[in-house]
């Protein structure tokens, strides 16, 4: 049988109630068609909390109110509709940041920015001349705290430099950490760490080494002078060869930017005791002076019967002078008697001269006397008590040729 031979053998109730089902069901169609059409993809992010729902809602408090989400009077919402179907929603909550100025702190409420941001929203003075804590393109963050200080200009020596700086107003310690200067245990400044730097200060560092070092030192050798009336005044001998010693020597010693300021010496041990020279000095009496000149004939003889000759004749102040041994003379020469100091330029080194009551000697060193024009000779002798006695004598002075 064909479907419209059945329609038509329904009877007139059977008709009414297909034709009802066939209107419920596109009723129902039409109304499911319709809140699909009306409703939203959202997307709530609250901090780290992430919500997501579908709403028939447009306006945010609702969308807000069916997500069960309280907004607080300082809260800030941040809402983005990608499309007609998705909505984005972000709350930035707000919190709290203390800023330090004008010698007090200050509370601001933020949600979001750098500290730059709050610094100006707020009318707080940053730049140049004042200082903040912290960097000022920071995120800022619950609960941060900014100081905000004023810079003062100082004068800093460290380290071989002399610097004009600003550094932040606070303590002395607060603006060598600002300057990334680190101070030892053993270095000093000429400030009190924590006095409050002040207008034009000059702060001093001085870099401090305290160490200790142990090193070998040379024990110089002494020596015994013994005196022997058999040999000539003004002639010597060595008894007994010098050999100097050897310690060990342990020290504290303290640098200043380098330099050696201080040496206290803890402990010694000797290595090699050092033998003492032994020398024989001669006392006997030598030529008393009285020589024999002949000017006419330009030689000298003493009473041994030497005979010098000589091309020239100066009259001048002489003096005397006597050096520890092993001192040398400006030429070099080991100082002894014999050797006689001069001005170069007037007796050149090396010459050879009588002066009587010394003797024969060589031009061999020189002085400040000699070089100003007081003295004209200052003579070698063995010992100060000598020279004492020599004094200062005006002498003829004879040239040897």
């Amino acid at each position: 049988m064909s479907t419209l031979k059945k329609f038509k053998s329904l009877s007139n109730k059977q008709i009414k109630r297909i034709i009802s089902l066939f209107l419920m069901v596109g009723l129902g169609s039409t109304s499911a068609l319709t809140v699909s059409a009306l409703s939203k993809d959202v997307t709530i992010k609250d901090g780290e909390e992430i919500t997501k729902f579908r709403t028939l809602h447009s306006e945010t408090n609702a969308v807000l109110k069916q997500a069960g989400i309280n907004i607080g009077e300082q809260d800030k919402i941040v809402r983005t509709d990608a499309n007609s179907k998705q909505v984005d929603i972000a709350i930035k909550r707000a919190f709290s940041v203390s800023v330090f100025f004008d010698g007090d702190w200050h509370s601001f409420s933020a949600n979001d920015g750098t500290v730059a941001d709050l610094l100006t929203k707020n009318n707080i003075p940053f730049g140049e001349f004042f200082h903040a804590s912290v960097d000022l393109n920071a995120a800022l963050v619950p609960n941060m705290q900014i100081t905000i200080s004023k810079m003062i200009p100082v004068n800093i020596s460290v380290d071989g430099r002399n610097d004009a700086v600003s550094v932040p107003e606070g303590s002395v310690l607060n603006a060598l950490n600002f300057l990334n200067i680190t101070l030892s245990q053993d270095d000093s400044v000429n400030e009190p760490l924590d006095k409050l730097v002040e207008d034009g200060m000059n702060i001093i560092v001085n870099r401090v080494e305290i160490k200790e070092i142990t090193e070998k030192e040379t024990i110089p050798f002494s020596t015994e002078v013994k005196k022997s009336d058999t040999l000539e005044r003004g002639n010597f001998k060595i008894e007994t060869s010098g050999a100097n010693g050897e310690k060990e020597v342990t020290k504290r010693v303290k640098y200043v930017d380098g330099n050696l300021v201080q040496t206290d010496i803890l402990s010694e041990n000797i290595l090699k005791n050092p033998v003492n020279q032994v020398k024989i000095v001669g006392t006997k009496s030598k030529n008393n002076g009285n020589v024999k000149v002949s000017i006419e004939n330009g030689v000298i003889t003493d009473e041994n019967g030497n005979i010098y000759h000589y091309n020239k004749v100066l009259t001048g102040v002489c003096t005397a002078y006597t050096a520890k041994d092993g001192a040398r003379t400006s030429t070099g020469a080991l100082a002894r008697r014999g050797l006689v100091a001069v001005n170069p330029k007037q007796i050149p080194y090396g010459t050879k001269l009588y002066i009587p009551g010394y003797g024969i000697c060589t031009a061999a060193d020189t002085g400040g006397a000699m070089r100003q024009g007081r003295a004209m000779i200052d003579l070698y002798m063995d010992s100060e008590h000598e020279c004492r006695q020599f004094g200062r004598r005006t002498k003829q002075i004879y040239i040897l040729s």
